[in-house]
């Protein structure tokens, strides 16, 4: 009770405050705070967890006041970090759906207080999905096997693990895919100690051996088919080269790949002709919206390792048939590296089916390794290719995805420090232009100072993931795996 009443006193006393909105003989710049993350003129959704920052100038004190239409909240620090109370801040979005908030911020250093000029957050109509599922693990390749999958409530700060390294260990994991954003229906590739490629589907989980009859590697880099029946993956045969000279310290070799086309129901893995070429390497299915269609990315074969830095993939899709699971004979090229001298990879299809976001780099299909990877858009009604320059920096743009409601993407982007890859998330308008993104929010703005690990292969979902870690983990540890059958496509 008495503790209650003095968090009541404390609130009174601070919205009764923010009558005063300066700190008195503020003297204001004309100049916005040196703040991490910066925030200022990002577009957010209503439903996303405060915005804290740390001012990364001296200040023994600082003064915060958010404005909206219908009142302000003012936070006084003590210390250089700005944390927003969780309850105040998501009453502060829910009354501002569709407009903006003013952000004021003064500090306190060597006895004087400075002010600084306002600057705005844009809250958008569209709500973001719930749930950000990512793999965190260490930029050093020694530590390769000390990785975790988990998933991060947006509207909050709390954290789950879906699985990691302490319960399987000396295990790589990867590639989890969503079916439709709803990890009711979700596939996980595991390699080294427990592989094999883990399904839960309807309720239940299974681990498949995804390796079927002249299939050189196991399936890797899925994405579910609209029916939930089918799942596309890429067959690759990948080695690491790490370099001696230059500035890049590794790359990672696509020295073979094929795309195959796992039918649930039947425990078959069908291999299409026309993605199987031995001539040519095909590589990242996406299926569209609709299911009609399979992009992908194609290159010509060049001999591995000496030509790694020559081979260039296209952007390309081929027609579908979901009755038959069978693909047309002719493709189409959306983006020819031939045209524009980069190499795309990593085709994501937005949910409302019209555009398509790709990166682009200079040679390879690995984007996470090269510095000069972008984001780029094609307008899939017009086909016309765009850069997405808001979310591109000086430094590597490689993992992304939409959300459900096609209006936000998150992109993992190494343009921090140049090692660590961190979520940075973007409104996305009707028009495929996307606003100026903003770091996923922590609890503590200095955790990114101090957190090792990086974050890669981040999927937007509806809905946290339902089964639990002992459950996957139990069922990764089983010798026996379904039998995957051997068939063919045409």
């Amino acid at each position: 009770m008495r503790a209650g009443l003095i968090k009541f006193f404390v609130l009174l006393l601070a919205l009764s405050a923010c009558k005063e909105r300066q700190p008195r003989g503020v003297i204001v710049k004309d100049s916005l705070p040196a703040m991490f993350p910066d925030y200022s003129g990002v577009t957010i959704p209503p439903n996303i967890a405060p915005l804290n920052f740390r001012i990364t100038e001296r200040a023994d004190r600082v003064v915060t006041v958010i404005t909206g239409k219908n009142g302000n909240l003012k936070i006084v620090s003590r210390d250089d970090r700005v944390i927003i109370p969780v309850h105040e801040w998501s009453r502060l979005l829910g009354d501002n759906i569709g407009e903006a908030l003013r952000f004021e911020v003064s500090i306190l250093a060597d006895g004087r207080w400075t002010g600084f000029r306002p600057f705005r957050v844009s809250v958008a109509k569209e709500a973001i999905d719930g749930y950000l599922v990512y793999r965190n693990l260490m930029p050093g390749y020694q530590n390769w096997n000390k990785m975790g999958i988990y998933q991060r409530h947006l509207s909050s700060f709390d954290v789950k693990t879906v699985i990691d390294s302490r319960l399987i260990p000396g295990t790589c994991m990867n590639c989890h895919s969503f079916a439709g954003n709803n990890p009711d229906n979700m596939v996980l590739h595991l390699r080294e100690s427990y592989g094999g490629t883990i399904l839960h589907r309807n309720g239940v989980t299974e681990k498949i051996n995804a390796r079927a009859g002249k299939m050189f590697a196991a399936a890797a880099f899925p994405s579910w088919h609209p029916s939930g029946r089918y799942i596309a993956f890429s067959v690759n045969r990948v080695n690491q080269l790490f370099h001696s000279t230059g500035t890049r310290r590794a790359s990672a070799l696509d020295l073979k790949s094929d795309i195959v086309i796992y039918d649930i129901d039947n425990h078959e893995m069908k291999i299409p002709g026309q993605l199987s070429c031995g001539d040519r390497f095909e590589t990242f299915p996406c299926f569209s919206h609709d299911g009609t269609r399979l992009y992908f990315c194609s290159a010509d074969s060049v001999r591995m390792p000496s030509g790694f830095n020559t081979i260039r993939y296209s952007l390309c899709s081929i027609a579908f048939d979901e009755q038959s699971a069978e693909f047309a004979s002719a493709e189409d090229t959306l983006v020819s590296s031939a045209v524009t001298g980069k190499s795309c990879s990593l085709p994501r299809v937005s949910p409302d089916g019209n555009f398509l976001m790709f990166t682009v780099s200079d040679y390879g299909a690995f984007p996470a390794y090269n510095p000069e990877s972008d984001i780029r858009i094609v307008d899939l009604k017009t086909g016309k290719c765009f850069s997405a320059d808001s979310l591109n920096s000086y430094d590597t743009e490689s993992w992304h995805s939409w959300s459900s409601n096609s209006r936000w993407v998150v992109v993992s982007s190494r343009r921090m420090d140049g090692l660590h890859s961190n979520l940075y998330i973007a409104y996305v308008d009707a028009r495929g232009v996307a606003r100026k993104p903003f770091l996923l929010p922590q609890k503590d703005p200095c955790f990114y100072e101090s957190f090792l690990y990086s974050f890669n292969v981040p999927e937007f979902a509806v809905k946290p993931v339902q089964v639990k870690a002992y459950e996957i983990a139990g069922v990764a540890r089983r010798n026996l795996s379904v039998q995957v059958q051997a068939g063919s496509s045409h």
